[in-house]
């Protein structure tokens, strides 16, 4: 096996570079990547000789990517169990219907399908929400955190309804199996206009300060204006500063709420990371039968990228009853959200909204031999895996 010490001729993204990083034709110059220990090194390629480097001549490069909102135990159940209505309940109703089928041989089948699509796609980081039927951790919650891949970190977020927050000794029941069942384990919460209790929310942020959790939500998915979710977690942040990471998915409804950028502006003040799911949301979202949707369903990126709010693009559901569609590409996430978000500059700028930054620690990029900055990620999605100077795996449409 190969192992190069660099590479010469990288095309790295705008973002990723300094400000006084030089142009060539108002394009910036291509890269000389160095891999160390410590991380990833990068300059203006010169004329300088490196024989041993693995010669890219112009390939775009990204760092791995991360699937930061994914559903393991979901996963490619379309075809036994879609929902019999549009929209997210019911969907729910579907999802609760095909748990008769959720033995440890089907949720590792489906699991690791899932993951292999992932890795084949570039991603080093996927965070998946597990649901929690019970105050006890399901099966899926041990099946699924025994799963590994070498090229991919697998992160479980207990996905448990608000209700079951609602006593603070089961909070602190939920908490503690997460807080000991392994590393890469968070606390999360389906947090909704239809089950919404306050006490029940300060229970399991007080849950998970105790058992020192990062917490990552699914939070006002809806287009309800009353939405209380992020209203009364910016409220609660100013008074009780949380020490850990709270990561909130979805947040549809701030895209009809008066007070939506003061609540931004208070997420910002505290680091909270923002996830959009453009895919589903544009799916469940103002979903009507026989009737086309009149609201896009989205979260307020824009503005969240004003305010520097952590912002990343997920998948969600993937061929299951919240979205009979996916891949596990986040290229296909990217496009989603470039056209439904209107996002500018799809390589140079957007791209940073799939990519896992910590890559850049272990030299873990995602190489398109053949792509153009002005097509990508449409044409050419030909790609590979470059870590540490191995090279790994070759796809073409998404097929290794």
């Amino acid at each position: 096996m190969n192992r190069y010490p660099g590479a010469t001729g990288a095309r790295l993204p705008r973002w990723l570079l300094p400000e006084n990083w030089p142009l060539t034709n108002q394009q910036p110059q291509l890269a000389t990547l160095h891999f160390h220990a410590a991380g990833l090194q990068f300059e203006p390629a010169s004329h300088q000789p490196h024989p041993e480097y693995l010669p890219l001549n112009g390939a775009l490069v990204l760092p791995a990517f991360i699937e930061p909102h994914a559903h393991l135990d979901k996963t490619f159940t379309i075809q036994r169990s879609p929902a019999q209505q549009p929209g997210l309940l019911a969907a729910i109703a579907a999802m609760h219907q095909d748990r008769v089928h959720w033995n440890v041989e089907d949720l590792q089948q489906r699991a690791t399908q899932a993951l292999h699509w992932a890795v084949e796609a570039g991603v080093g980081l996927l965070r998946t929400h597990i649901d929690w039927f019970s105050v006890d951790a399901p099966l899926a919650w041990q099946v699924i955190g025994d799963l590994h891949h070498p090229l991919c970190n697998l992160e479980r977020v207990a996905l448990a309804p608000l209700t079951f927050f609602a006593d603070a000794s089961d909070a602190q029941h939920i908490a503690a199996q997460v807080a000991t069942s392994g590393p890469g384990a968070l606390l999360g919460g389906f947090i909704h206009s239809s089950n919404w209790d306050a006490q029940a929310f300060q229970h399991l942020l007080d849950a998970a300060e105790l058992w020192q959790l990062d917490v990552d939500l699914h939070i006002d998915e809806e287009l309800n204006p009353q939405a209380q979710g992020l209203r009364w977690l910016a409220h609660y942040l100013q008074q009780h500063p949380f020490s850990g990471q709270i990561t909130c998915s979805h947040s549809c409804a701030l895209s009809q709420q008066e007070d939506a950028e003061q609540i931004l502006d208070v997420l910002a003040q505290h680091k909270v990371t923002l996830i959009a799911l453009p895919l589903t949301n544009l799916l469940l979202q103002d979903a009507v039968p026989d009737r086309t949707p009149r609201q896009r369903g989205l979260t307020l990126v824009k503005e969240a990228q004003a305010r520097g709010m952590p912002l990343l693009l997920g998948a969600d559901n993937v061929q299951d009853a919240f979205c009979p569609f996916g891949s596990y590409d986040p290229l296909d996430t990217l496009f989603s959200g470039l056209l439904s978000l209107q996002l500018d500059a799809a390589f140079d700028q957007a791209s940073s909204l799939i990519c896992q930054r910590s890559a850049l620690q272990a030299n873990d990029l995602v190489i398109f031999p053949d792509a153009e900055v002005a097509s990508w990620p449409l044409r050419l999605r030909q790609r590979y895996r470059l870590k540490n100077g191995v090279r790994y795996g070759e796809t073409t449409d998404g097929a290794w």
